[in-house]
Order: structure tokens, then C-alpha cells, then sequence
């Protein structure tokens, strides 16, 4: 009886606690939708200000009225005039000699390391086949001086050996040397031209004030006067540079010159003196 009573409770308890959750639902669902419409609206607005953000002309760093530094350079070479072309082709040249000097002056390219030593080994052996295909595949001032040392294998005169070596080391030398002039009249010509764009740009101010009959306004005097001013400057900046790379390669050459008669005399003396 007892059960009987206590389930309808039950069951009329259960259907209470359903209607209260259906209840708390509907009330949080249109919370829910408005909160989900509220983000779409704030969405929509941030992505509308990006696009206006975007559409916005962007400001340039370079103002319209600034000079930057290639539009100077670009008006420095304008008012250079003709001079300026000349002074371009004379550094061009000098940087192509000053790269194929750098090139070539190498030690693989004049007096090679262990170069020596094999010949002298193979040459003692008699093997002149192998001191010939060394040398041909060395190609350099040695090897050279050592083919001239092959023509003269069968002599006895170990001193006219010697100088037939060394007179082949020093054509070789010379005409390494000769090879870098080229700088040398860069370095030379370079300033002399910017010398005669100033002259002709100091002429062109003159001749402007005579044709003005007065010198109160500058502007009338600033393209002659920059033409006179920017050549010395663009010849000076060749020129120096120039004149230091010459040097460079002239002092290396003189040292592997040292080494390269080192070197003949060690080969002379350890085949055709020591050998007898």
C-alpha cells in the first residue's frame, strides 16, 4: 500500500523537474541566438573597417619635393656633361684590368706549390715525357721557364742554363707588369679629365656672365659651376682607387718575382750541378 501511495508522488515529481529544465531552455535559446547575432554584427564591422583600412592610399617614405641619393647622383652625372661619360668608360676599364690581374697574379699561376719538388723527381728519373706533360698541364711562369730548361737538357754548362732560365723568367715577368699598365693610365688619365671638366665648366661660367653682363644671380652660374665641381670630384674617385690596386698587384708581382728566381736557381742547381 505504502508503494502504491509514494509513486504517483514519484512520478508527479519527475514531471515537475521536466517542465522546470524545458522552461530554463526556451528562456536561454533567444539569449544564446542574440549573443550569436551580436558576434556576427561585431565581425562584419571589424571586417568592413579592414577593407576600408585597405582601400586608403599608402603614403610614400619619399616625399614628392626629396631628393634621394640616387636622384642626386643622377643630376651630379648630368651636370657632368660629355666628361662623365669618358671618366665611366675609364673606371669600367680599370675594374676589368684590376679582375683579370687578380686573376692571373695567383701563386697557382706563377710559381705553383710542389711544382718544384716533381719536377726535380721526374727529371732525376730521366722521365722528360712526364716533366713535359707537367708543365703543360701547369701553365704557369715555372713551368714555362722549365720547358726552356728541356730544350737544353743535353747541355754540360750548367751557368748558360741558368741563363737561359733566367732570361726566360724575366720576359715572363716583364710581360706580367706590362699587363697592369692598363691601371696605371687609368689612374693617370682619370684625374686630368676631371681637371679638363672643371676647365670647361669654369669657361661656360665665364662665358655666362659675360653674356649676363652681371653676377647677382647665382642660379645663372650653378650648372657650370656644378659641371666644374662634380668632374674633378668623379675623376679623384677613379683615379685613387685605381692607383691603390696598382700598387697592390705591383708589390705582389714583386714577390713572386723573388720567389719564381728562388725557385729556377734551386732547379738549375739540383739537375745540372748536383748531377755530375
Amino acid at each position: 500500500m505504502k508503494t502504491r501511495s509514494i509513486l504517483p508522488l514519484f512520478v508527479s515529481f519527475l514531471s515537475a523537474l521536466m517542465l522546470t529544465v524545458s522552461a530554463q531552455e526556451a528562456s536561454e535559446a533567444p539569449l544564446s541566438e542574440n549573443a550569436v547575432s551580436t558576434e556576427v554584427t561585431e565581425t562584419s564591422e571589424v571586417t568592413q573597417e579592414v577593407e576600408a583600412a585597405a582601400e586608403l592610399p599608402v603614403e610614400s617614405t619619399v616625399q614628392p619635393g626629396e631628393i634621394t641619393w640616387g636622384r642626386q647622383w643622377a643630376t651630379y652625372i648630368q651636370q657632368g656633361g660629355t666628361t662623365m661619360i669618358f671618366i665611366g668608360l675609364l673606371s669600367i676599364l680599370g675594374l676589368g684590368c684590376a679582375l683579370e690581374r687578380f686573376w692571373n697574379l695567383r701563386r697557382s699561376r706563377i710559381v705553383p706549390d710542389g711544382f718544384a719538388g716533381r719536377i726535380i723527381r721526374e727529371w732525376n728519373e730521366g722521365s722528360f715525357e712526364s716533366v713535359r706533360d707537367s708543365c703543360a698541364k701547369s701553365r704557369s711562369m715555372l713551368a714555362r721557364v722549365v720547358e726552356t730548361m728541356l730544350e737544353h737538357k743535353n747541355s754540360e754548362d750548367a751557368q748558360q742554363v741558368k741563363m737561359f732560365a733566367e732570361d726566360k723568367a724575366g720576359r715572363e715577368l716583364r710581360l706580367e707588369s706590362r699587363k697592369a699598365a692598363m691601371l696605371s693610365t687609368v689612374a693617370t688619365l682619370s684625374p686630368l679629365l676631371g681637371l679638363f671638366g672643371t676647365v670647361v665648366g669654369l669657361l661656360g661660367a665665364f662665358g655666362t656672365v659675360a653674356a649676363m653682363g652681371e653676377m647677382g644671380d647665382a642660379s645663372v652660374l650653378a650648372d657650370d659651376i656644378g659641371k666644374a665641381l662634380v668632374t674633378t670630384v668623379a675623376g679623384l674617385a677613379v683615379s685613387m682607387p685605381a692607383l691603390f690596386v696598382y700598387q697592390l698587384l705591383k708589390n705582389r708581382l714583386a714577390l713572386y718575382a723573388v720567389e719564381l728566381e728562388e725557385q729556377v736557381a734551386d732547379l738549375v742547381n739540383r739537375i745540372f750541378v748536383e748531377r755530375r
